[in-house]
């Protein structure tokens, strides 16, 4: 490499010499200040020894892969002779003192040594991953799959959708060209509008609808820009009902006389009906609506009163790029359920400030949602253009960076794992304790070896847990059986094992009675199958989840694999034929059904069965007490009410508050009846939930049941009612769990995968509920990286992950 040396009085004079002489490829070695001015010593980049730089490199990460690289000098030959390159100009530095001072050039030169250093690295991971995973599936599948789910996961897209697309991915493909797959696979699914005048050239009535803080005043500005550009100001009208965020009229107000549109503020429906029958002939009428949380409920009252404007109104739904995929899928999910139509689109803002555009694309193309415009700045109206997919996508993945965390495990690490537990039969790679501080690194997101022993105890005392609770330890054995036979060749072991193991579990887990809690919760959302969904919760009579083993989709059964082959049609039909089905598995039990408002013809209904039953019932349902027609509530406020004791055992109060105290009363009544028909004699249990410190009355239960007081106390009772007033939230887990359980196939697909997704959920229930799993609950937001707790929403996923990790681990 030849050098040169260049002097000038200043900076400017130096570099246009340099500039002169070896031109725009020049690359600066060195920058000193000397007497008289400043010294620089250049060449030019061809004269560069790249392929000894790169063989250093090399070598540097092979030695310490997880160590930072110190940067490399550009070598200096000091046999050159440096010849000036203006004789005549450059001066030589006198001898006296010289005070030299290193300058850091971000140049060109060093952006692109570090991008091959990056992609240097990644090689050699990806070598490494296939060395690791060579012995499963074949040489390279894992890797491959492994880079690519990994890959779209940082560019944020969801778990759920990533998993479709491997599903579908082609085998035996590079690590580019599954990358190439994976990107016009995502151009194909996501919904665009494809020509404007589609949505345009018709006109009407578009409202601009989401959470605050969106940009829907900035961005309904842009597109009547848009519109007054197509149609003239004369056929666009703009209407805002945002009257909370001050100014907000104000700000469209000044849009408006800018384009010389109209501008109006609507209070109620009955204005917006008046302004829209006004401004009829108009060809366009865009409306900002006010910002409402996605958890709101006057989401549901603004889509009904835009619903009843007189004239229809389509709505678009404005997505923040910058937010999070959780948020993004909740804003979606609040605002397609509501009166009305539908949303017709979406638009997606703030593509400036987001770092990763793919969970804004993700929600698009799992609740179909048709991307119509996209905003990238604040300028009106020239930072909105019409969607285009593979631009979008391109965005997406291009937002990726190869870099490597140093402290948390990668695919390597992993595929080390797994090789320490499963070398064919010839023994483990490395000792369990060294597995162990893996599996602690992988959790915890720490370097292995460095775990203190307060997180190792935690560990082991999570892990403990998990090994003890019946209800999780046969999700994990249902779970292995589910994944190992995603064919759906078998079907005896997910219907059988969770009867079997109540069976098995009962005189441990219960004292004298084994509950069935039925209830149900509606499918909706991304993977689900619609309709409704209907099960009953084994739980143990000490307040414990074991098992949902028979679950029901309406219309018609769903089916236990050895249940009626005729589906009933009617909700209470369907339930009778549960219950009648549990009882004959469980007959040596002393099972006891616990539902929610059951009708007088379904309690007598399970009484002629022979079935012991409990129904919660509402305070308003009228009886026979003492001969005469009442209500529950009335009796309730004629009987004395003893204490029970604190719900210790069962849930664990939430910061700062204390466990409510349980009150019961009882008293017989009976069921009134239709005519020419006797009254049916039942019991009346009446539980109340008093604060001890305040002495208030936190909530009220009453129950009807046809358990005797020999069989139960009513203190017994009372506490079913509690239990089954919380198991009801063991089918919103059971949702969950059916989106983290991947599809399978045969003709039993969706029973196969209720089966598992009721136990998954029993599992979240008791996860969840139980105070023993605190240790558990904080390991698996750790491995989620949720501080300090993980949303009950991510439970399924993140057991199943954990469930993963424990079989590489052995």
């Amino acid at each position: 490499m030849k050098t040169s040396r260049f002097f000038g009085s200043t900076s400017r004079e130096v570099m246009r010499q340099v500039r002169q002489v070896l031109g725009p490829d020049a690359l600066i070695v060195s920058n000193r200040t000397v007497e008289g001015g400043v010294e620089v010593l250049a060449c030019l980049g061809a004269d560069l020894p790249v392929v000894d730089v790169t063989t250093a490199i090399a070598e540097a990460v092979i030695e310490a892969p997880t160590q930072p690289l110190e940067p490399i000098p550009a070598p200096v030959d000091p046999t050159v002779s440096v010849q000036p390159a203006l004789s005549s100009s450059v001066q030589p530095p006198s001898s006296g003192q010289q005070r030299s001072t290193e300058i850091d050039l971000h140049s060109e030169a060093t952006a692109n040594l570090q991008d091959a250093i990056a992609a240097l690295r990644g090689s050699l991971e990806a070598r490494m991953d296939g060395l690791m995973w060579g012995g499963r599936q074949g040489p390279g599948k894992e890797p491959v799959n492994a880079t690519l789910f990994r890959t779209l996961l940082e560019a944020g897209f969801s778990t759920a959708l990533v998993r479709t697309l491997m599903e579908r991915q082609p085998s035996d493909m590079t690590a580019e060209a599954a990358l190439n797959w994976a990107r016009n696979e995502l151009v194909t699914s996501l919904p665009v509008l494809q020509h404007e005048e589609e949505f345009l050239g018709e006109g009407g009535v578009y409202a601009l609808v989401g959470p605050t803080g969106v940009g829907k005043t900035t961005t309904l500005a842009k597109l009547a820009a848009r519109c007054v550009a197509r149609e003239g100001r004369d056929q666009v009208v703009m209407l805002t009902t945002d009257n909370f965020r001050i100014g907000a009229y104000e700000q469209l107000q000044i849009y408006g006389r800018l384009m010389g549109v109209p501008t109006h503020c609507v209070r109620d429906g009955d204005e917006l009906q008046q302004i829209l029958a006004r401004y009829a002939a108009r060809k366009i009428v865009l409306i900002d609506t006010t910002g409402i949380s996605q958890r709101d409920r006057h989401v549901a009252e603004q889509a009904a009163m835009l619903y009843n404007a007189g004239r229809p109104v389509r709505r678009l739904l404005v997505l923040n790029a910058a937010s999070q995929g959780d948020t993004l899928d909740e804003v979606a999910h609040a605002y397609r359920n509501g009166v009305g139509e539908d949303v017709a689109g979406c638009i997606i803002t703030k593509l400036d400030e987001a770092s990763h555009v793919g969970s804004a694309l993700d929600t698009a193309i799992r609740h179909r949602l048709p991307i119509h415009y996209i905003s990238r700045g604040q300028k009106v109206p020239e930072h909105l253009e019409v969607a285009r997919a593979n631009e979008l996508v391109d965005q997406a993945l291009a937002s990726l960076t190869r870099t490597k965390a140093l402290f948390a495990p990668s695919e390597a690490d992993l595929a080390a794992l797994w090789a320490a537990a499963n070398r064919d039969g010839k023994g483990p790679l490395v000792d369990s304790a060294a597995r162990r501080q893996l599996l602690a690194s992988a959790i915890f997101h720490s370097q292995p070896g460095t775990l203190s022993s307060a997180k190792r105890q935690e560990l082991d005392t999570a892990i403990a847990w998990l090994s003890a609770d019946p209800a999780c330890v046969q999700a994990r054995q249902l779970w292995q059986s589910y994944m190992s036979d995603l064919a759906g060749r078998s079907d005896d072991l997910l219907s059988d094992a969770p009867l079997a193991m109540v069976r098995r579990d009962f005189a441990g887990a219960c004292s004298r009675h084994l509950l069935a809690v039925h209830g149900q919760v509606t499918m909706k959302g991304a993977r689900m199958p619609g309709g409704v969904l209907a099960c009953a919760l084994l739980m143990s009579d000490r307040g414990a989840a074991l098992a949902a083993p028979m679950p029901q989709q309406a219309p018609g059964i769903l089916s236990s694999f050895g249940g009626s082959t005729t589906p009933p049609t009617h909700a209470n039909d369907a339930l009778v034929a549960r219950a009648n089905w549990l009882s004959t598995q469980l007959a040596t039990l002393p099972l006891v059904h616990v539902l929610e408002a059951g009708t007088a013809a379904l309690l007598r209904c399970l009484s002629n069965a022979g079935l012991a039953w409990l129904s919660r019932c509402p305070s308003a349902l009228r009886v026979l007490h003492d001969d005469r027609p009442t209500t529950l509530l009335a009796v309730s406020k004629t009987l004395g009410y003893l204490p029970v004791g604190p719900l210790v055992d069962f849930a664990e109060p939430a910061a700062g508050q204390v466990a409510p105290v349980l009150w019961v009363s009882g008293t017989e009544v009976a069921l009134l009846a239709a005519r020419r028909t006797a009254a049916t004699p039942l019991r009346l249990v009446c539980a109340r939930l008093i604060n001890p410190n305040s002495g208030d009355i936190v909530r009220q239960l009453y129950g009807l049941t046809n358990v005797s007081a020999a069989q139960a106390e009513a203190a017994i009772v009372a506490r079913w009612l509690v239990y089954q007033n919380a198991g009801l939230t063991a089918f919103r887990h059971i949702v969950h769990a059916w989106e983290a359980v991947p599809a399978v196939e045969g003709s039993q697909a969706l029973a196969r995968q209720a089966l598992m997704a009721g136990q998954l959920g029993s599992a979240c229930w008791q996860l969840a509920h139980a105070p023993s799993a605190a240790a558990m609950r904080a390991l698996l937001g750790a491995l989620m990286g949720y501080e300090p707790k993980l949303p009950t929403r991510l439970l399924p996923a993140a057991l199943v992950k954990l469930f993963a990790m424990l079989e590489m681990a052995g």
